[in-house]
C-alpha cells in the first residue's frame, strides 16, 4: 500500500487524489470507512505511481543561486548574478557574470539577470545570505511584472465576460493561484508570471467565474468552460509544472 496523507472534509462528498512534489494527498468525506479509501488507492495504486515518478524526474525548485533555472511567462530562463553600481533584474543582457562557474553551455535558455549592489553585497556574509537577497529582488520585480499585465488581462476578459470584479488584489500565496470572496474582491498570486498566457487567463477567468458561484459545482465548470474552453489543458500545465512553480526559501 503507498503512503498517503488523509484529509477529511465534512463538506467534501467525493475522494481526491492529488501528487505534489511525489508525495500522495487523498481528500476524502468524514464519514467514509478508512477500508473504502485503502481500496480507492489500491485500484490508483499504477496511476499513481506513474505520477510519483513523473516529479521525481522534473527539475527541483528554483534555489535562487547562480545557473540555477525558472520559469517565467512559461519559459526556463537561467539566472545570471553579478555586482555593479545599483541593484537590477532584468532579461536579456550581454554582462559577464559574477562567477567564472555560469553554465552558458545551453545558448536554447534565456538569462534572467539579478544585479546585487556593491553596498548591499558587502554585508552579506555568506551564500545563504546572498540567496535571500536575490530572492527579495526577484520577488519585487516578478510582483511588478505581475501586476501589470494581471491587471490588462483581467480588464480584456472582464469586458469579454462581463463578469467584473469590485475589487483586485495582487500578492503572494502559498498554496493557490487566485481566490474570490463574497464581496465580489478577486485576488492573484503574482507567481502567476511564470506561467503561460494562457494559463494566467485560465486562473482570471476560474476566479471571475466565482463571481457567478462561489463554489465548484457543475454550473461552475460550464460557465468555466464557456469562457475558457482550453481550460483543462491549462490545468494540465500547472499539474505537470507544479514542482518548478513553488519557492522554497533559500537553504
Amino acid at each position: 500500500m503507498l503512503d498517503y496523507q488523509l484529509i477529511r472534509s465534512k463538506r467534501r462528498k467525493t475522494l481526491a487524489l492529488q501528487v505534489k512534489e511525489g508525495k500522495v494527498t487523498v481528500r476524502a468525506p468524514y464519514y467514509l470507512p478508512a477500508t473504502t479509501i485503502d481500496v480507492f488507492i489500491k485500484d490508483k495504486s499504477a496511476w499513481l505511481l506513474t505520477k510519483i515518478a513523473e516529479h521525481q524526474t522534473r527539475p527541483q525548485r528554483f534555489d535562487f543561486t547562480q545557473g540555477s533555472r525558472l520559469l517565467f511567462l512559461g519559459e526556463h530562463f537561467m539566472l545570471n548574478i553579478f555586482l555593479a553600481h545599483k541593484p537590477s533584474v532584468f532579461i536579456n543582457n550581454s554582462l559577464l557574470s559574477e562567477t567564472d562557474s555560469f553554465d552558458d553551455s545551453k545558448p536554447s535558455l534565456r538569462q534572467l539577470n539579478v544585479i546585487i549592489s556593491n553596498k548591499t553585497h558587502d554585508k552579506l556574509i555568506d551564500p545563504l545570505a546572498k540567496a535571500k537577497q536575490v530572492k527579495k529582488q526577484l520577488e519585487k520585480y516578478f510582483k511588478q511584472q505581475a501586476e501589470q499585465l494581471i491587471i490588462e488581462r483581467l480588464e480584456c476578459i472582464s469586458q469579454q465576460t462581463y463578469l467584473i470584479p469590485k475589487k483586485i488584489n495582487i500578492r503572494q500565496y502559498q498554496a493557490r493561484w487566485g481566490s474570490c470572496n463574497n464581496r465580489g474582491e478577486v485576488s492573484f498570486n503574482y507567481l502567476l508570471i511564470m506561467t503561460p498566457i494562457f494559463v494566467i487567463d485560465y486562473v482570471i477567468v476560474h476566479e471571475l467565474c466565482h463571481l457567478v458561484y462561489l463554489n465548484h459545482s457543475k454550473d461552475f465548470w460550464l460557465l468555466v468552460e464557456k469562457h475558457c474552453p482550453t481550460f483543462k489543458v491549462a490545468k494540465e500545465w500547472l499539474n505537470t509544472h507544479q514542482s518548478e512553480l513553488s519557492w522554497k526559501k533559500p537553504s
